[in-house]
């Protein structure tokens, strides 16, 4: 099936009571198909999508003679329980009392809010009555929503559950989801793979939101300037795509053309491919990227040029400001993360140091808590909704094994430090940022003296880019101009 719709194909309106339908068939196809089974679900979900996943659940267990309550801590209606109690947690244990205490016959507990039960570092009392309630019950058939970024109790995530993620919409499903009206903002074809690059991450209300506020004109002669201002609108203050390219990195062939084949062709082949053969190329995207050396290579540059390659979010944190002294905290402020990759998708995350918690038990510090939620989350991310992961480290060897398993940091590059010629051009690009030339006595006399690094890092390429920082300020002292000689490489170099 093609990827490219004309907007005629497209529906004239989508009903609001519809969008979960058309948005996730299968994952409701899946929880139906569970709850006739009568086992319980835990879905994933975010907040404004949940109502409307309720409202596609009750109609299909409708059809199998099944009535859904309610148990959400609001009014009485036909299909919610009584209040008898004050608060909403308080309100929610007692509708589970009485459903406990009532028949349960056909009949399905739906509980839009179970993430309460977390509770956060200090659970409240009803919440922990909440959570033994389910676990003592388990002949209660029920379906309960969590939002990705909250852990519910260990006891209640260890029931046997049939558990559903529910978050970005898939690129096979926006031909249903856009309007002809919003599909003839991006031209006489809407190229729903592009359409995708943008939207990956929303779910179907963020979707719907945003293509109904999207200002263009009708049919307009070249639709990237609809597509630019989409992902504009769908980004965070303060979020944006990095500036840094390949072309700006300097030396490393090897390691750009490993990058390029086994990341940037696979995306293209993706863009490229039609809706019955997309899934199956999604699956060669490496989910984690692994860039091992010593300081100054350039690790970090790397990870920002793939986020620029792929018009991603750029990401980036360490071990440190992932810690709270909460308990629980670390493994909350990696979900957190996480799921704001997801929702900004397309994005790349970048761990700096991975070392500082998943190294080896022999080899360092470990973070037993951090490390596994790490793997959870890699283990978890949907090929489609595009959020690709980078660590860097200074060997590979001192990280735990667990990491560079396939599915996760299957991609492994070790950056070494630069050879002559990969100096040479680190050196000439470095100059070229800070508008000077180099002669090419000044290019040889730079790479000669870094042949030879210092005691202290940085030691490479950094090294060369912080000898041309000095170049231009001693270029602005004595109003110099021309080429920068080998005299005055030789001068700067001793300084730093």
């Amino acid at each position: 099936m093609s990827l490219l719709v004309r907007p005629e194909e497209l529906p004239e309106a989508i009903p609001p009571g519809e969008l979960a339908s058309l948005a996730y068939p299968a994952e409701l196809a899946e929880i139906g198909a569970a709850v006739i089974r009568r086992l319980s679900c835990l879905i994933e979900c975010p907040k404004e999508v949940v109502p409307f996943v309720v409202q596609a659940i009750r109609s299909h267990l409708r059809s199998h003679e099944l009535r859904c309550t309610l148990i959400d801590g609001r009014g009485p209606t036909n299909d919610r329980v009584p209040l008898l109690s004050s608060g909403l947690l308080g309100n929610m244990r007692q509708g589970l009392l009485d459903a406990v205490r009532g028949p349960q016959v056909d009949t399905v507990f739906v509980f839009p809010y179970l993430d309460l039960l977390a509770g956060g570092p200090t659970p409240t009392t009803e919440a922990r009555e909440l959570t033994i309630l389910l676990v003592e019950n388990p002949e209660l058939l029920w379906v309960g929503f969590k939002d990705p970024a909250t852990a519910l109790p260990r006891m209640v995530e260890q029931l046997p559950l049939r558990r559903v993620r529910i978050g970005g919409v898939r690129c096979d499903r926006l031909r249903f989801l856009v309007t002809q009206k919003e599909g003839r903002k991006f031209g006489s074809q809407v190229d729903l793979a592009r359409l995708h690059r943008c939207v990956s991450g929303l779910n179907v209300v963020q979707l719907r939101k945003y293509l109904a506020a999207l200002d263009r004109e009708d049919l307009p002669g070249d639709s990237s300037g609809a597509f630019v201002e989409l992902r504009r609108l769908t980004l965070p203050l303060g979020l944006g795509v990095p500036d840094e390219t390949f072309e700006a990195i300097g030396g490393y062939p090897l390691a750009k053309l490993r990058l390029r084949e086994d990341i940037l062709d696979v995306v293209a082949r993706i863009d490229a491919a039609t809706a019955d053969d997309r899934g199956r190329v999604e699956q060669l995207l490496p989910r984690g990227i692994l860039l091992a050396g010593p300081p100054g290579v350039g690790k970090r540059l790397f990870a920002r040029a793939v986020a620029n390659a792929l018009g991603a979010v750029f990401l980036e944190t360490t071990g440190a400001e992932l810690k709270s002294r909460f308990v629980g905290g670390n493994e909350e402020n990696l979900r957190l993360l996480f799921a704001k990759a997801r929702q900004v998708a397309p994005a790349v995350i970048l761990f700096k140091e991975l070392d500082a918690f998943a190294a080896r038990p022999t080899k360092g510090v470990t973070e037993p808590s951090l490390f596994l939620q790490l793997l959870q989350e890699l283990d978890a991310l949907p090929p489609g909704e595009r959020v690709l992961v980078i660590g860097t480290t200074l060997t590979v060897e001192g990280l735990d094994s667990g990491l560079v398993q396939p599915g996760r940091f299957e991609l492994v590059l070790e950056l070494g430090p630069p050879t002559g010629e990969d100096r040479a051009e680190i050196v000439r690009r470095a100059a070229s940022v800070v508008g000077l030339t180099l002669s090419d006595e000044a290019v040889t006399r730079a790479t000669d003296l870094s042949a030879n690094p210092p005691p202290k890092p940085p030691f490479h390429g950094a090294r060369l880019a912080r000898l041309c920082r000095g170049l231009a300020r001693l270029r602005l002292r004595t109003g110099v101009d021309g080429p920068v000689t080998a005299d005055e490489v030789t001068e700067i170099w001793g300084t730093i």
